[in-house]
């Protein structure tokens, strides 16, 4: 990276908005908007390699997004992305909740059976604060989040790389989307 970049990366960061997120992994047909992005999640996909839709952030925050969930066989859920060695991510398919890590390489998959009470959406909350990042969802009906994972990722001290992740262990494509995203800056 030259220098130029380098201090714009890591300049104090605006109000992220849809337009701020880039497609790591992109998938071949999708249609991204204001507040809205729509994708085939092709068959056959997984992390780190796809889909995978990244902001950045130098800043404490919260954020949300209403996310799909797939029905079977995928997961749609939030990731924080330092490299291809070395992520976090938390995802919901209507069966499942699937939590994920790697570091340096070594990756570690957990997925426990939860009832999504056939929700076709959840929303769910990156948040960043001084010593963590915590990811967590809740169904469109409910008031409280379940936080299901607490991350401190090697490397994302200064600034992190999160956004919503789609997989698809199945032969089949399916349609996913992510709407209603809220970013909002917290104090320290």
């Amino acid at each position: 990276m030259d220098k130029k970049q380098q201090s714009a990366y890591t300049a104090t960061m605006r109000r992220i908005t849809m337009r701020d997120f880039h497609w790591l992994g992109k998938p071949m047909t999708f249609k991204k908007e204001y507040q809205m992005v729509s994708l085939e999640v092709d068959a056959h996909t997984s992390l780190p390699s796809g889909p995978l839709l990244l902001a950045v952030s130098d800043e404490y925050f919260n954020c949300e997004a209403t996310l799909t969930i797939p029905k079977k066989e995928g997961f749609a859920g939030m990731c924080i992305y330092h490299l291809e060695s070395c992520y976090a991510a938390a995802g919901l398919s209507g069966e499942a909740i699937e939590l994920q890590t790697c570091i340096s390489g070594y990756t570690n998959r957990s997925c426990v059976a939860v009832s999504t009470e056939n929700a076709e959406v959840a929303i769910w909350t990156v948040k960043r604060d001084a010593q963590v990042i915590s990811l967590g969802y809740r169904l469109a009906q409910e008031e409280e989040i379940r936080w299901v994972s607490t991350i401190h990722l090697p490397g994302c001290e200064l600034s992190i790389s999160f956004g919503p992740y789609f997989t698809n262990a199945g032969k089949e494509t399916y349609t996913a989307s992510m709407h209603a995203l809220r970013y909002t800056r917290t104090e320290a």
